[in-house]
């Protein structure tokens, strides 16, 4: 009996994966895999290489922006791109640290909300560079 509780939900957890995973990621015909194997995968690594900007502080004083990522991470030719309203604010990259970078900025309104884009980044075990983006506000 005890055995046969079990059962039931592990096939309804797989089965919900399964759906999930049809549903998430398209599967291409001419896959070298099988549909079914290529949808799980999919499903299961989705976003998980990506790195994470955990934080984003601003020091008015220092005019420096340091981007906290979630995890260790590695640089390749890494580009620091710090806007608003089309204008860049970010002058250079003062230091890069397995878990954060520094960027000196010219002066950023207080207050104010400002877009960054940061090219080449990746986990410290990832398979590939990406392009992180978002948006924080200029207070200390």
């Amino acid at each position: 009996m005890r055995n046969r509780r079990l059962r039931l939900p592990a096939a309804l957890i797989l089965s919900f994966v399964l759906v999930m995973a049809f549903t998430a990621a398209p599967v291409s015909a001419a896959s070298s895999e099988s549909g079914l194997l290529h949808a799980v995968k999919a499903f299961f690594l989705q976003g998980s290489d990506k790195p994470v900007v955990e934080d984003v502080d601003y020091d008015h004083r220092d005019r420096e922006v340091e981007f906290e990522f979630k995890g260790k991470v590695k640089y390749k030719n890494v580009k620091v791109k710090i806007t608003r309203n089309g204008k860049n604010k970010a002058k250079k990259i003062t230091d890069k640290d397995s878990d954060e970078l520094e960027v000196e900025v010219k002066k950023l309104t207080y207050g104010k909300t400002y877009h960054y884009k940061i090219s080449g980044v990746k986990k410290k075990n990832g398979r590939k560079y990406y392009t992180l983006t978002g948006t924080f506000k200029a207070v200390d």
